[in-house]
């Protein structure tokens, strides 16, 4: 499987239904009267957390996600039908951001978590909304709102409690595939990982998720290979297991299959070298590897934890150990991850355009030529949107809207006298 992490989408919501204007003309009903229902909302675009999508592999040739429009009104004061919401499926630990300011809008970190990147439009009222002891006949009726949209990024950084790190061959895969549910491809070749590979264990009264990152090779952190791809799923593991082989047929030099790893988490930064990191000498089970063992103890003056992942010889103690050691880590950093999350959300608000909406009131009035001035203001854009000018009172309703934009005391402050011509979204206007 190609490996996807981050992917680009144009998303746009579902527009509103469309208002209606109808009446009432059944004999039962003497009075009749204003009859035509609201439009459907439209469908909104959701983004959802999915524990069984590892990569963005499936969006990948996916450029747009369009919602579905609400229906318009009918009949009978019925209201349209709404659309039907659209779901993108990501995996945990996907980041949402803003293609164009770059800001995150939200991070899924749970299976099932939801986050509406795109309102549907609300549906656009019909004549019988309008109808009071004062216009009893309303023609009035309006178009569904626009669905929002926006150009979003989808970037993966895949959590783990313990992220296992190492050289390729090293023997991540057979031992995250020995200590939970995982069951990654297996080979005595280079690469055989070529996706983050997420498995749970449960130690004790935790259960800790472990990943296993694809092998690393030097120069990884310029960028060689997927050396980039790779690392920066390191980002969001508390902890990191070192995994190195003490096979002397995987390592010639024992003392720069460490070094090499040691020397890619500080090139690429970011706080990986400071992470705790567990050294962990694997592959006891293959004759010779206590030279090995002895050349890395002696170097770094420490004792080394060894195991055989493929055996399961001390692996059991190897979780024991690391609940005993981190833990307590473990649990300090989840809760400032997650306070820190917290306070990033609380700046997260969802703004929709509304007539009570005072910023998108700004108005800017040029004067285009003698007896001609040009308008550009969000709020009568939208407002024009809304109010289709196909009847008598929709007319009236529209020209409220514009006067209550002190759209013309504008223009008469540039000179603008009546009779004069104002040009709002392409539609001439004259100010009385």
């Amino acid at each position: 499987m190609q490996f996807i992490d981050e992917c680009k989408l144009c998303v746009k919501a579902g527009n509103g239904g469309n208002g209606v204007v109808s009446w009432c003309h059944e004999k039962n009903m003497p009075e009749g009267g204003p009859y035509g229902g609201d439009g459907g909302k439209g469908g909104d675009i959701i983004i959802i957390g999915d524990h069984n999508d590892s990569s963005l592999f499936n969006l990948r040739n996916k450029k747009q996600v369009i919602g579905f429009d609400g229906d318009n009104g009918m009949t009978e004061k019925a209201s349209g039908k709404g659309g039907k919401n659209i779901y993108v499926h990501v995996p945990l630990g996907t980041t949402v951001y803003d293609s164009i300011t770059k800001k995150v809008l939200m991070d899924i970190l749970e299976s099932g978590q939801k986050f509406i990147v795109c309102k549907g439009g609300r549906g656009g009222h019909g004549n019988a909304f309008f109808k009071s002891s004062f216009n009893r006949v309303p023609t009035l009726h309006e178009r569904g709102d626009l669905g929002e949209e926006k150009t979003i990024e989808l970037k993966i950084r895949y959590m783990a409690d313990v992220g296992l790190i190492g050289l390729p061959n090293a023997g991540k895969s057979t031992l995250i595939s020995q200590i939970s549910n995982a069951k990654p491809k297996i080979a005595n070749y280079q690469f055989t990982t070529l996706t983050p590979v997420l498995g749970m264990t449960k130690i004790k009264d935790k259960e800790l998720v472990f990943e296993d990152v694809p092998g690393l090779i030097e120069g990884a952190s310029s960028g060689k290979g997927l050396g980039h791809e790779f690392l920066k799923h390191i980002e969001r593991c508390y902890a990191l297991i070192h995994l190195i082989s003490l096979s002397p047929e995987d390592n010639n030099d024992i003392i720069d299959a460490y070094v090499t790893i040691q020397n890619e988490l500080k090139e690429y930064g970011k706080g990986l070298e400071n992470k705790p990191i567990f050294l962990v000498g694997n592959k006891i089970d293959v004759d010779g590897y206590e030279d090995n063992l002895k050349i890395l103890e002696k170097k770094l003056k420490v004792k080394i934890f060894i195991i055989s992942a493929k055996d399961k010889i001390n692996v059991d103690k190897l979780l024991t150990k690391i609940y005993d050691e981190y833990i307590t880590i473990l649990d300090e950093l989840k809760k400032q991850l997650e306070e820190s999350k917290k306070e990033e959300q609380k700046d997260i608000k969802v703004r929709r355009k509304d007539e009570t909406d005072e910023k998108g009131r700004d108005i800017i009035v040029k004067k285009i030529r003698r007896g001609v001035f040009q308008v550009q203001s969000e709020y009568l854009k939208y407002w024009f949107h809304k109010i289709p000018l196909d009847t008598p009172d929709n007319n009236i309703r529209f020209n409220q809207k514009i006067q209550s934009a002190k759209t013309e005391e504008l223009a008469k402050d540039l000179g603008a006298e009546p009779g004069d011509t104002l040009i709002i979204c392409d539609t001439e206007f004259t100010i009385d």
